[in-house]
């Protein structure tokens, strides 16, 4: 008995990742992430990825309305995740205008579209793009390394 944890099991979280989640839940400070997605599925899906990212997920089909819905923190948001097809405007001219805003948040433009309107348009203002369906992973992935340039 005294040898049963003589061998630890494999984590697969590294040193910096375990970090950053004690320090986020002994601080309280969860990545803000602002989503426009006009379609109900969809959003329903990324919100349920977001969350179990462990960010704090306002969402709307437009601008004004995730400005509404996150209040006062919409000035601290850390991401803004646009589909480029929304319905009064594109992702890209709602993410600049919510970049005035939060002026520190880092965008992702996604589109299922098969031009490359989307995508000109994302790289030509900075922002990254991913094609929808985009894999949760790359999603993910993409989250990480933001979160690694701004720490």
């Amino acid at each position: 008995m005294a040898y049963a944890f003589r061998h630890t099991p494999r984590v697969w979280l590294t040193r910096r990742a375990v970090v950053w989640f004690y320090v986020r839940a002994m601080t309280g400070k969860r990545p803000l992430i602002l989503l426009l997605e006009d379609d109900h599925a969809s959003a329903e899906a990324m919100q349920l990825v977001l969350r179990d990212w462990g960010a704090d997920v306002f969402h709307s089909a437009d601008a004004s309305g995730v400005m509404h819905a996150a209040g006062a923190r919409a000035a601290n948001a850390d991401i803004i995740i646009t589909d480029f097809h929304l319905p009064e405007t594109n992702g890209v001219f709602a993410a600049e205008h919510l970049c005035k805003q939060a002026p520190r948040a880092r965008v992702l433009v996604l589109s299922g579209s098969l031009n490359n309107d989307a995508s000109r348009a994302a790289k030509g203002a900075g922002y990254a793009f991913m094609r929808k369906p985009a894999p949760p992973r790359e999603i993910i992935a993409w989250l990480e390394q933001q979160r690694e340039l701004v720490e």
